[in-house]
């Protein structure tokens, strides 16, 4: 029952040390680069968690001898070898032993080929929102909270929450409009911080480089703490914008008025430097929009964009400045008229 790739490492056992809280520096950052490889292991790795919370691990830990457990286990597996075991079965016998070792008293509660049978159903009991330009596609929670996913963006959550909380892990960036719940937290997982609200409506931005996360509430409270460390946390309020980064938290009002652009498809320019209105455009539409001649880039310019696509908004920039655009795969230029 190993799960190895190129590098021949064994990824079960990796991930029941995990849970178990025995993995080393070194085999947690293994661990980090195959979740990150496919979203696939990232969605087994995530509901093997939810199964482990679900039969209530921490508790059941405490009520039993592991090594007794693993005794029984390596007795059963033992009763099953008629004949005098090959190299090969050796071998196959030490992988599945390190495994059920962390696991052992998982293995009491619901069996070994009931829990094996769990990890392969993990698969399907995850739901994926992979968003690549398909911006503003709205996902709709099993408690009914509703989601809009900028473009880049991916959310995983299951089709029925735990008991005890309301939990989803978002790469990229989404807006919530979470339903109101006060016995329930709703949580919100990113690779660097966590989000835990009862119901409000906020954004959360988590496309930032590195660790960078940052929240802005609209309506309610909307905690956010660092994932390694939950207790450095902050509480933002409507209106302001917290920050995660480098294990730093900070909160400020927002100064951006375009900040959900992404979502309300509105643009507001007043005065605006066109370097800044082209790193709005760039982050609104998620396009790459470029110019190298300083002397366009310095022009303000103040304009509203309702509804409208990003080549008819470019259209209206080329014209007020008397600019022509020049389009690659890659890119879309600026580029000042020849006189």
């Amino acid at each position: 029952m190993m799960m190895k790739t190129k590098d021949n490492i064994d990824y079960w056992s990796l991930m029941a040390k995990y849970y178990a809280n025995e993995c080393s520096n070194e085999e947690v950052n293994q661990l980090n680069s195959w979740i990150s490889e496919n979203p696939e292991n990232e969605i087994l790795f995530y509901q093997v968690k939810e199964d482990l919370e679900n039969i209530n691990l921490s508790k059941s830990m405490k009520k039993v001898n592991v090594d007794l457990a693993w005794d029984k286990v390596k007795n059963r597996i033992q009763e099953t070898e008629t004949e005098e075991p090959s190299v090969e079965s050796k071998v196959k016998t030490l992988t599945i032993s390190r495994v059920f070792k962390y696991a052992a008293a998982i293995v009491l509660l619901v069996s070994i080929g009931f829990f094996v049978t769990k990890l392969y159903q993990s698969y399907s009991k995850l739901n994926v929102y992979a968003e690549n330009t398909d911006q503003g596609k709205v996902v709709t929670l099993p408690d009914g909270s509703r989601v809009t996913l900028n473009s880049d963006s991916k959310l995983i959550f299951p089709k029925k929450f735990a008991q005890n909380e309301r939990r989803v892990k978002l790469e990229g960036e989404a807006f919530f409009d979470v339903s109101k719940n006060a016995e329930h937290p709703f949580i919100i997982e990113t690779k660097s911080a966590e989000v835990k609200v009862l119901g409000t409506t906020f954004n959360v931005n988590a496309k930032y480089p590195g660790d960078q996360v940052e929240v802005f509430v609209e309506t309610g409270l909307v905690q956010l703490s660092d994932i390694k460390n939950t207790e450095n946390k902050i509480i933002i309020n409507p209106g302001d914008v917290g920050t995660f980064q480098n294990t730093s938290i900070s909160k400020s009002p927002n100064m951006d008025v375009n900040r959900m652009a992404w979502k309300t498809k509105e643009l507001v320019f007043k005065e605006n430097y066109i370097r800044d209105v082209i790193s709005t455009l760039n982050r609104t539409y998620n396009t790459n929009i470029t110019c190298n001649d300083e002397s366009v880039l310095n022009l303000r310019y103040t304009v509203t964009f309702r509804n409208q696509e990003i080549e008819s908004v470019l259209n209206v920039i080329a014209v007020t400045f008397d600019l022509k655009i020049e389009q690659t795969e890659t890119e879309i230029k600026l580029v000042k008229k020849s006189i």
